[in-house]
């Protein structure tokens, strides 16, 4: 199965909301560290940077990965 279009606009939307969604939690993290909670704001940042990046890796790898392919292997 082909990569169509449609296919890889939706993923690249729902990446993008993602990304926009996990950057106002980071906006959130950064004003706990104003705040003094440098330890947890930090921790917290580069947790939701890992989510924003395995979202987008895994989101593109379902995109690249045809389900015909997955039911030619599952069936061999």
């Amino acid at each position: 199965m082909a990569i169509t279009p449609k296919d890889a606009f939706n993923a690249a939307r729902d990446i993008a909301a993602h990304a926009v969604e996990k950057a106002s939690d980071i906006v959130e993290d950064a004003s706990d560290i104003i705040r003094g909670d440098v330890s947890g704001g930090v921790s917290a940042i580069v947790q939701d940077s890992m989510e924003i990046a395995t979202h987008a890796v895994e989101r593109t790898k379902e995109v690249f990965t045809s389900k015909d392919e997955d039911a030619e292997t599952e069936g061999a």
